[in-house]
């Protein structure tokens, strides 16, 4: 698939995603200020294509500006360099992750024991 296709999924993607939390924001913002959200072209709020047409807006301004069309041109094609890692080293990596991190609170549980019967000793010994 072409960068440049790839970038154009990526872009859609972002664009429903911004739409979604537009909406949400201008809902919210109706229902505070106390205006009424009236339904528009059949079950669309006004708050939703408020949304609709700021996103779309936003994103045909980003693929336009040069450098942040260059900028994400530029991320697919160093994404595609990226060596990811198989099934089994992933699985490897994952147990090595979670070895270490039962070691390590087990380690942190021991320090926390020895630190409380020494602080117990101290402020008895303190109080005496």
């Amino acid at each position: 698939m072409s960068d440049r296709r790839v970038l154009g999924f990526a872009w859609l993607a972002a664009t429903v995603c911004l739409w979604y939390v537009l909406a949400d924001i201008s809902g919210w913002t109706f229902r505070q200020t106390g205006f009424a959200d009236p339904a528009m072209f059949g079950s669309f709020q006004l708050s939703s294509l408020v949304a609709i047409v700021v996103s779309i807006i936003a994103s045909i301004y980003c693929w336009k500006h040069p450098t942040t069309y260059a900028f994400c041109i530029e991320t697919v094609q160093e994404t595609r360099k990226v060596v990811w890692p198989t099934k089994q080293e992933t699985r490897d990596h994952t147990v090595v992750v979670i070895i270490t991190s039962i070691a390590i609170a087990m380690m942190l549980w021991g320090f926390d024991l020895v630190f409380k019967r020494l602080f117990g000793v101290i402020l008895n010994i303190g109080g005496a």
